[in-house]
């Protein structure tokens, strides 16, 4: 029983260290090493680009109290020195100064779509490439599988262990695709629910300007209309 165990042990292949098993998977590894890499550099530009600080400024704060103040041309020049989500989106507002409530909130609404669209700008190609990763990990492992097959129709069908080989290495590419596309949805889905958070966010800030930038309704004379 010792002796058995000691033998398959013996024979055993060691196990593959990182290197050896991104070389096993062939050339289509590296399209697929450099969709890990674009799937990196554009969460980190888009985490940047997604924070609080960077679509609510200081100027933008400062500009909503001066809109509520009255003070629309104070705001307009601090807002057009200032290129944020916000400040965009009140800028729609004030060119629709004492404009009817409708026309105002439709203005900023229409900014803030655009500006919603900005913020996914990356986010659109992380989801393309966990589409893409996963069927050239697939396209390496049909070549593999073909090459296997391939061999085992020069050396006979005497030796199974070429084609388990072969397919061994052809499976490669799909682990490989797998895992560049499984974490590039979780990411774009989370960023794109960052997105929709922020957009709330601004909107929520933004909405007493509606009424303060809108016209305001006629008053009726207080002392009525007598009769000649």
């Amino acid at each position: 029983m010792t002796d058995t165990t000691i033998l398959v042990q013996a024979g055993a292949e060691p196990a593959r260290t990182f290197g050896e098993f991104l070389v096993a998977g062939g050339e289509l590894m590296v399209p697929i090493g450099l969709c890990s890499v674009f799937v990196l550099a554009l969460t980190i530009e888009r985490v940047l680009a997604l924070r609080r600080t960077r679509v609510w400024t200081a100027a933008a704060a400062e500009a909503m109290t001066e809109i509520t103040s009255g003070r629309h041309d104070a705001a307009r020049a601090r807002l057009e020195g200032d290129r944020s989500f916000a400040s965009r989106v009140l800028l729609a507002g004030l060119r629709r100064l004492r404009y009817p409530v409708a026309d105002v909130e439709n203005a900023m609404a229409d900014q803030a779509q655009k500006e919603l669209e900005r913020l996914r700008r990356n986010v659109r190609p992380i989801v393309l490439i966990a589409s893409v990763a996963p069927l050239l990990g697939l396209l390496g492992t049909v070549l593999g599988i073909y090459e296997a097959f391939h061999r085992v129709a020069q050396a006979g069908m005497g030796k199974p262990e070429v084609l388990a080989a072969g397919i061994d290495v052809a499976l490669i590419t799909t682990i490989a695709g797998l895992a560049v596309a499984i974490p590039a949805m979780l990411i774009a889905s989370w960023l794109g629910g960052r997105a929709r958070r922020l957009v709330l966010f601004i909107d929520e800030q933004v909405a007493p300007a509606i009424e303060a930038l809108a016209a305001r309704p006629a008053t009726a004379n207080p002392g009525g209309t007598h009769a000649a």
